[in-house]
C-alpha cells in the first residue's frame, strides 16, 4: 500500500490588495501561468530522497506518497485534485514499470521523473516510457518550474483543441448522414466555413493535423468521393477545376429528380 504525507506548502506569502485597478506604476500583467499543483512519488521505506526539495520548490503545494511494490493507492484526483505528477527515484526500470501500470489514468497529467543525475540514454527511456520531462536534482528552480508550465500549457491547449473537435462534429451533423472520419470532418469543415465558395485543392491536401504531410491530389479525389457519399441529399460538392471544391447546396425539388433518375 502507499501511504500519504500532509501537502506541504512552500514558504512565502504575500499580502492581499484591494480589488479593482492596479496602483500607479504596476507593471501590466504577463501571459497567463499554469498553477502547478503536484503530487510527488517515491521508492523506498525511508524519508523522501533530496530531489523532493525541487518539486517542492515548483509547486507550492505537494502531496507526497510512497510507492511501495509498484502500487500507489489514489492515484486519480478524486480526493485531491493534481495536474503534475513527479517521480522521484534513481531505478529507471522501475520507474517505466510504473508509467506502463498507470498511465491511462495519467494523460492529463504532467509527468515528470526527477533523479540525482540523469544520463542522455535513461532520459530517452523515460521519455519514450510515456514521460513528459525528466531532470535532475541540480536543476534551477526557475527553469524545471518554466518547463513543467509549458507541459501544463500543451496539454491544456490539447485539451481545448479536443472540445473544438466534439463542437466541430457536432456541428457537421446537419450537414451528413453517416459519421464522418478526423480528416473528412476537417476537409468538410473548411467547405463549410467557405459558403459555397471554392476552396484550393492545395488547402484541403493539407486540412490534416500537420500541414508538412500534404496528401496527394489522388489520395484527395478518394477523400472527396468518399466524403460524397456522406452528404445529406440536398449537399453536394462540386469540383471547380483548378479553384478547387466547393459545397453546394441544390434544391429539395433538385434532389428529388437526382433521385427519381438513378431509381430508373
Amino acid at each position: 500500500m502507499s501511504q500519504s504525507r500532509k501537502p506541504q506548502s512552500a514558504a512565502g506569502g504575500g499580502g492581499g490588495g484591494r480589488p479593482g485597478s492596479p496602483p500607479p506604476g504596476a507593471k501590466p500583467k504577463g501571459p497567463r501561468q499554469e498553477v502547478v499543483s503536484a503530487r510527488t512519488l517515491y521508492f523506498g521505506n525511508g524519508d523522501p530522497a533530496p530531489e523532493t526539495a525541487l518539486a517542492r520548490a515548483i509547486s507550492g503545494r505537494v502531496q507526497l506518497h510512497r510507492i511501495t511494490d509498484d502500487y500507489i493507492g489514489h492515484i486519480d484526483d478524486s480526493r485531491e485534485y493534481y495536474n503534475t505528477l513527479f517521480v522521484i527515484g534513481s531505478d529507471a526500470v522501475r520507474i517505466r514499470k510504473l508509467m506502463r501500470i498507470y498511465r491511462p489514468l495519467l494523460k492529463m497529467k504532467a509527468k515528470i521523473v526527477i533523479m540525482r543525475e540523469v544520463r542522455p540514454s535513461v532520459k530517452a527511456q523515460l521519455l519514450n516510457a510515456g514521460f513528459d520531462d525528466v531532470f535532475d536534482r541540480e536543476m534551477p528552480v526557475a527553469e524545471a518550474a518554466a518547463r513543467v508550465r509549458a507541459v501544463l500549457g500543451r496539454i491544456a491547449q490539447s485539451q481545448q483543441s479536443k472540445v473544438v473537435e466534439e463542437v466541430r462534429d457536432l456541428h457537421l451533423q446537419h450537414f451528413t448522414r453517416e459519421p464522418l472520419l478526423g480528416r473528412e470532418a476537417r476537409v468538410l469543415s473548411m467547405l463549410v466555413a467557405a459558403r459555397g465558395s471554392p476552396v484550393r485543392s492545395s488547402q484541403l491536401a493539407i486540412s490534416g493535423r500537420s500541414t508538412h504531410r500534404p496528401i496527394s491530389t489522388k489520395s484527395l479525389q478518394v477523400l472527396i468521393s468518399g466524403l460524397r457519399s456522406k452528404l445529406r441529399p440536398n449537399l453536394r460538392i462540386v469540383s471547380q477545376g483548378p479553384a478547387g471544391y466547393s459545397l453546394q447546396e441544390i434544391s429539395p425539388v433538385r434532389s428529388l429528380l437526382d433521385s427519381a433518375s438513378k431509381i430508373t
